[in-house]
C-alpha cells in the first residue's frame, strides 16, 4: 500500500512538472511568435517609408561634372576660325574672301543667275542668246560664199527687191579695203582669218546682227540687216569701223 502510494505521488509530481513545462513552452511560443509578428511589421514600416530621393546639389550634378571637366580639358587652337565664322547666305551668296566658289557652292543657290557675257570697246556686247541657230548658219554660209572667188553665190541670199544694196556694199568693201589698209583686197580664201557676232537686235520684221571681221591687215566692224520672217533673206550690210593694226 505505502509503495503504491509513493508511486501515486511521483506521478502527481510528473504530472505538475509537465503542466509547469507545457505552460513555459507555450508561453514561449506565443512570444516567438509576437516577436516575429512585429519585426515584419517594423520591415515592412521602413521599406515604405524609406522612398527614393534624388538630392541635388551644386557641385554634385552632370551638368556640373560636364563642365568641371571641360574646364580642365586643354583645347587646340581654331585651323580655321575667320572661315568657319563666315556666312554664306542662299540668295544674295555673300561669302567670304578665302572662300572658293565652285560647283558644290553653286548647289547652294536657289535662284538662277543670268550668264555675264562679255564685251569689245567700240564694238559691244557679244551675248548671242537670243540669235536664232538658222539665223547665224545663214549667216556663216553667205561670208562662206562671200570669202570664195569673185564672191560667187554670195549674191543670192539678198531679197530680190534689195539686190542693189547687196551691189552697193561690194563696192564700199572693195573702196574701203583699199582705202584704210591701202592694199589690195586679197584672193580668196585669205580674205578674213575670222568673225565674230555681236549681241543682235531682233524687231518685228528685221534682225540687226553687228560683226567683227579680222583680216591681216586689222578689223571691219559691219552691221547686217535681215528679214526676221521666212526665209530670212538679207536686206542690207552697212560698214561701220576700219581698224587698221
Amino acid at each position: 500500500m505505502t509503495s503504491i502510494i509513493k508511486y501515486a505521488n511521483i506521478i502527481s509530481i510528473e504530472i505538475v512538472l509537465l503542466e509547469i513545462l507545457l505552460k513555459k513552452s507555450f508561453a514561449y511560443n506565443i512570444c516567438s511568435i509576437l516577436s516575429l509578428a512585429l519585426l515584419i511589421l517594423c520591415i515592412a514600416s521602413c521599406k515604405n517609408n524609406a522612398e527614393p530621393k534624388l538630392v541635388y546639389t551644386e557641385n554634385n550634378t552632370i551638368k556640373q561634372d560636364v563642365k568641371n571637366k571641360e574646364q580642365n580639358i586643354t583645347w587646340t587652337f581654331e585651323l580655321e576660325e575667320k572661315r568657319l565664322s563666315q556666312t554664306i547666305n542662299r540668295g544674295a551668296i555673300e561669302i567670304g574672301i578665302e572662300v572658293p566658289y565652285g560647283k558644290e557652292l553653286y548647289k547652294l543657290k536657289n535662284f538662277v543667275q543670268n550668264p555675264v557675257y562679255p564685251s569689245i570697246e567700240e564694238f559691244g556686247s557679244l551675248d548671242t542668246s537670243n540669235l536664232k541657230v538658222s539665223v547665224k548658219n545663214k549667216i556663216d554660209s553667205f561670208l562662206e560664199a562671200f570669202t570664195s572667188e569673185e564672191h560667187s553665190g554670195a549674191d543670192a541670199f539678198f531679197n530680190k527687191k534689195y539686190l542693189f544694196n547687196y551691189i552697193f556694199f561690194i563696192n564700199d568693201f572693195e573702196s574701203g579695203w583699199k582705202k584704210n589698209f591701202s592694199k589690195e583686197v586679197p584672193a580668196a580664201p585669205d580674205l578674213f582669218t575670222k568673225w565674230i557676232f555681236g549681241q543682235p537686235f531682233n524687231g518685228s520684221d528685221i534682225i540687226q546682227i553687228p560683226m567683227r571681221f579680222y583680216t591681216s591687215c586689222g578689223t571691219i566692224d559691219m552691221t547686217m540687216f535681215i528679214n526676221s520672217t521666212g526665209k530670212n533673206d538679207f536686206y542690207q550690210i552697212t560698214i561701220d569701223r576700219w581698224d587698221r593694226v
